[in-house]
């Protein structure tokens, strides 16, 4: 039999934020990071900014995407808790419809780092020619 972990409260803080930014609901969205949190992705691409930091560059950066999307899905969501009570692995899969009418597909990969229950960084592996798509 497999026993079943309950949720660490990192990974209900995870949970929180995905649900209300695909939900488009950026202000309860950002209640769950830091004031100083940063978000930085491995491969960046021209059009995005590889590195943004604090609620007012966060709040571009995600209410742009959740603007583009018709719908966004998020599935096979893998959460790894490390030996570090601060730091997870997250695997996603994300589908979306865009409201030009082209699709979105992508695998990541994130290291995210908690502070108090909170995120305070994104280290984010993406499948960059996916994301290139969608610049401007």
């Amino acid at each position: 039999m497999t026993k079943t972990l309950a949720p660490t409260a990192n990974e209900r803080t995870w949970h929180a934020s995905g649900a209300a930014l695909y939900a488009g609901d950026i202000d309860t969205f950002l209640s769950h990071w830091h004031e100083d949190g940063r978000y930085e992705v491995a491969y960046p691409i021209a059009g995005f900014p590889a590195v943004v930091t604090g609620h007012d560059e966060l709040r571009a950066l995600f209410t742009g995407f959740a603007t583009l999307a018709e719908w966004i899905k998020v599935e096979n969501v893998r959460f790894h808790q490390t030996t570090d009570a601060d730091v997870a692995f997250v695997e996603e899969h994300m589908t979306a419809g865009l409201r030009d009418g082209r699709g979105y597909e992508n695998d990541l990969c994130l290291r995210v780092t908690f502070r108090d229950g909170r995120i305070a960084e994104i280290f984010e592996y993406y499948g960059e020619r996916a994301h290139e798509a969608l610049a401007p």
